[in-house]
């Protein structure tokens, strides 16, 4: 058996890999409305309270980046993003 030390190269059987972002790049990533309606399906009790600051903050921040990433509206996307969140839990089918 080799002595495989940090100097040694990869051995030539290894097929190269493409670089992370690339292969991240490859798979759709799903909208916040997926995820809602995914997690409401697998966790219906849970949307008995309202949305948590976290759930909050990235909705606004989907929504700042769906407008160009214009400075100066965040009470407007954070206030926006309640109400999304808000009316995406009254229409979520429960079990």
């Amino acid at each position: 058996m080799a002595r495989v030390t940090k100097n040694t190269p990869p051995a030539p059987s290894d097929a190269p890999r493409a670089p992370r972002r690339a292969r991240r790049a490859s798979s759709p990533k799903p909208t916040s409305a997926e995820i809602a309606a995914e997690a409401a399906s697998i966790y219906p009790d849970t949307f008995d309270t309202p949305p948590s600051p976290d759930e909050i903050a990235a909705e606004a921040y989907a929504i700042y980046q769906s407008r160009g990433g214009a400075h100066g509206r965040h009470e407007d996307d954070w206030l926006e993003a309640e109400r999304r969140l808000a009316e995406r839990r009254k229409t979520s089918p429960q079990r």
